[in-house]
């Protein structure tokens, strides 16, 4: 298989393997257990904590999750218990996992940070109403990078807009993480996931400002009292391991290369003036199921929007920006690189692309 869908997952490198065999059957303890094994597993536990705190050069408590939509949704159970405030200000391009997490408060507002005409967010219309409504706003969340564009949110200048009124901000970094420079200095909290950067499935982390931690339930006995279930350590060590050993891979040299050689007549790129190297959003003649079909026959993969979505839900920003261009969200599709995407592999899809004229 030729694989272009690493904005969905990646694969588990060599080393994230390795210390993950290594701890999981020598030094397997829960890190709960009051004897010397669970001394061990807590060490372990909190030397990958100080890690990933080094990784950020920052100092957060680090709530160890089950995927990046976990993270994302204590993240949001948090800043939601225990005030009386109801607005949760956010993007249109938010993923399907935050919206999840909004969905049982019935009784919160939301506010859209308003899109101009390119897909970029409209700060002067967000700072207005956060001037006028400030004592409402519970919480601020957004994406650092979207997953279905590449477009990369001004975080900071929402960060110190959030800052000046003294609002929890909460950024989801999964498609971030590894592969820019994340200003960790103005989030209140960030969320990861492992499988986005050579680490394994199933393992992601909240990192939160400690001043920023509510106790929601006094049943819950890990990670802070924010979750239940015994934390898998090794996934931990092999997430930090391939958070901390990602390849420094130039890969916008890599993405500049591929789009010179795209037939233009064809397909069309969206493009942001900030936008994330590892993502290529097109629009196209045919129908974007259809080419990802015909592609899969020739064994290479891609695919038409966020796996979470199951490829086929998009966000309304999104389907805003691809109506004005004249297109369907029908005729999108995503590429997505990696470092262990070849030279090869980019001429392998642009020369079954091309045909598709």
């Amino acid at each position: 298989m030729i694989y272009f869908d690493y904005a969905a997952t990646t694969p588990l490198s060599t080393s994230a393997l390795n210390i993950y065999k290594d701890i999981n059957t020598k030094y397997y303890y829960n890190s709960e257990s009051l004897h010397a094994g669970g001394d061990i597993a807590k060490d372990i536990h909190k030397n990958c904590e100080s890690a990933l705190n080094n990784y950020f050069t920052d100092n957060f408590t680090v709530i160890t999750a089950s995927s990046g939509s976990h993270a994302n949704e204590i993240a949001i159970q948090n800043y939601l218990h225990q005030t009386n405030k109801r607005t949760v200000v956010l993007s249109r391009y938010e993923h399907p996992s935050v919206l999840a997490a909004l969905y049982p408060y019935e009784d919160i507002d939301y506010y859209f940070i308003p899109e101009h005409k390119d897909g970029t967010l409209n700060l002067i219309a967000l700072s207005n109403y956060i001037d006028e409504h400030y004592n409402e706003i519970a919480l601020i969340t957004v994406q650092h990078v979207n997953s279905e564009t590449g477009y990369i949110l001004p975080v900071e200048k929402i960060g110190h807009i959030a800052a000046q009124y003294h609002i929890p901000f909460h950024v989801d970094c999964v498609q971030s993480a590894a592969k820019l420079n994340i200003p960790t200095h103005i989030m209140t909290s960030l969320s990861i996931s492992g499988h986005k950067f050579f680490g394994p499935k199933g393992v992601g982390a909240l990192f939160i400002r400690d001043d920023a931690l509510r106790i929601r339930n006094p049943y819950l006995h890990h990670e802070q009292a924010m979750r239940n279930g015994t934390v898998d350590i090794g996934a931990l060590a092999a997430m930090t391991t391939a958070l901390t050993e990602y390849p420094d891979t130039d890969l916008y040299l890599m993405k500049q290369k591929m789009m010179s050689q795209l037939s233009r007549d064809s397909f069309h790129p969206i493009i942001f003036n900030e936008q994330a190297p590892h993502i290529i959003p097109l629009l196209c003649r045919q129908e974007g199921q259809v080419i990802m079909q015909k592609l899969s026959q020739k064994h290479i993969l891609i695919s038409t929007g966020t796996a979470c979505g199951h490829g086929t839900m998009h966000s309304k920003a999104l389907e805003s920006l691809i109506m004005q261009q004249g297109y369907s969200i029908h005729q999108f599709i995503r590429i997505s690189i990696s470092p262990l995407t070849t030279d090869d592999d980019i001429n392998a899809l642009i020369c079954a692309l091309n045909e598709m004229e």
